[in-house]
């Protein structure tokens, strides 16, 4: 197997540089985890090291022995990475055709054998099922699927779990470390997630604005971090026990603030807010939804758990009335609006907002941020004129932690954690009074997650807002959520 050992990795566009210098060594079998918040060069590195950097970046070594070993990448998102118009099993032995050069009958068995070893259900029937016809977790190891029928001697895998639930994600990293260990891979395994990075990684690079601010064994970097920005990332994970009233984030500790002690006050009721009774709720033919009853009260946030599929976005969906029950009812401030028509839901519409779990795809692509935060404040006739909306719309900007000039720029621009912050600053734009949070969180890194976090619990106690709160971070939705609610 191949090694790879650079030195003095640098990418630049014409005029800045975005990272400065990056030694890279990985071994036959060895895992190296790149660790660092958005923007940090994380990606770019794997690009870099794929050969896809975008029209206008330039990378270069300073040294490269031996030259790139065959490699494959697991990307971040598999829907938008698969093809929606081939069957999986197509897609998978394109991969073999293409880099093993099999012909098209050994690539199609190449790809049987790949989709069994993943442990796709029923891989004979998955290989003529389309990529929206499988669950988030199946569609992952599809992705892993390609990438392993491709024979590779590295393995790059991009946040791999961010969009899936815990248990899922660690049935992927098990299979990913296993793998491994079978074939004798290198792997280079980029995540903010500092659990998965824990479950697979020999080896951790830190990096901070494109560059390396501390790299050493696993245990050595997780237990002893020797610098601040280490120490901030590790320490804005909500922790597993206590509700400090702020989540301590990276810019305190580089600038030597103490964190915080002190427990966030016990919830003690409020006003009924949100009641649902009986809501029934099936999909050709298959019921998701049995007879659920639970309420949400004024200044309460209700966090919601569950495995994929157990049914949390549809009870979501159907708040919102992006799904029609079947059955039950939902009742709002006193008000039955399960049966709503389309003009008569739109009142609610500031009332209740939705946070969805895929910026990308929730994000019109063709409207600039500032463009598409202005919108619902326009609808709503909220914020006075045009320069009154303006300004409003760099409240929010700041509020999620992105710069002004932002809200000239198209959703495409920004990284999948930088969108994510577009969609709360688009859901707060209207000051809801209950917020549905459906894994609002899950496609940040650490630190902004804890910023996020931070501001949500900031608004709820100043406006007294009520989340309803998906998620399938055990550590967040605890540290969140005054009750909890399983499916």
């Amino acid at each position: 197997m191949s090694e790879l050992h650079g030195a003095g990795l640098k990418v630049a566009t014409a005029d800045r540089a975005l990272l400065h210098g990056l030694d890279l060594d990985l071994y036959p079998g060895q895992c190296v985890a790149l660790v660092g918040e958005s923007g940090s060069g994380k990606s770019l590195t794997a690009l870099t090291l794929m050969g896809l950097l975008p029209k206008g970046l330039t990378a270069t070594w300073a040294t490269l022995a031996d030259g790139m070993p065959r490699k494959a990448m697991v990307f971040q998102e598999p829907m938008s990475a698969l093809n929606p118009t081939m069957r999986i099993g197509r897609q998978v032995a394109e991969a073999a055709e293409s880099a093993l050069g099999l012909k098209p009958e050994a690539a199609r068995k190449r790809a049987l054998e790949e989709l069994r070893r993943v442990q796709v259900p029923q891989p004979e029937s998955a290989m003529k099922k389309y990529p929206h016809q499988m669950s988030g977790g199946q569609r992952q190891r599809v992705m892993i699927a390609m990438a392993m029928a491709m024979d590779p001697e590295l393995l790059i895998c991009d946040e791999p779990t961010t969009a899936l639930d815990h248990s899922v994600a660690f049935e992927i990293l098990d299979l990913l470390r296993d793998l491994q260990r079978e074939r004798g891979m290198a792997m280079l395994f980029i995540s903010h997630d500092w659990d998965a990075v824990a479950h697979v990684a020999d080896h951790v690079i830190v990096l901070c604005q494109g560059e390396v601010v501390e790299s050493g064994p696993l245990a050595e970097v997780m237990n002893h971090p020797q610098q601040p920005y280490t120490q901030g990332l590790l320490a804005s994970r909500p922790p597993e026990h206590g509700k400090p009233v702020r989540l301590p984030t990276v810019q305190d500790f580089l600038d030597g603030v103490a964190p915080e002690t002190t427990e966030r006050s016990v919830f003690e009721g409020g006003t009924e807010i949100l009641s649902v009774r009986g809501l029934r709720k099936s999909f050709k033919g298959t019921a998701i939804l049995h007879d659920v009853d639970f309420v949400v009260h004024e200044g309460e946030t209700l966090g919601l758990v569950g495995a994929s599929g157990s049914g949390k976005s549809t009870i979501a969906r159907c708040l919102v009335g992006l799904e029609q029950p079947d059955g039950g009812e939902i009742t709002y401030r006193g008000a039955r609006i399960d049966q709503l028509s389309r003009g008569q839901r739109r009142a609610y519409a500031r009332e209740i907002q939705y946070i969805f779990q895929d910026p990308f795809s929730s994000l019109p692509p063709r409207m600039r941020v500032g463009d598409l935060l202005e919108e619902p404040l326009r609808v709503h006739g909220l914020a006075g004129d045009s320069a009154g909306r303006l300004a409003r719309v760099a409240e929010l900007l700041a509020a999620v932690g992105l710069s002004p000039d932002s809200a000239l720029k198209y959703p495409h621009e920004f990284s999948g954690g930088q969108r994510q912050r577009i969609g709360i600053a688009r859901a707060l734009a209207l000051e809801p009074k209950l917020l549905i949070c459906d894994e609002s969180v899950a496609a940040l890194d650490v630190s902004v997650q804890a910023q996020v976090l931070n501001l949500l619990n900031d608004l709820k106690d100043r406006f007294r807002f009520s989340y309803l709160f998906i998620s399938h971070d055990a550590r967040v939705v605890r540290y969140m959520s005054d009750r909890t609610m399983v499916l």
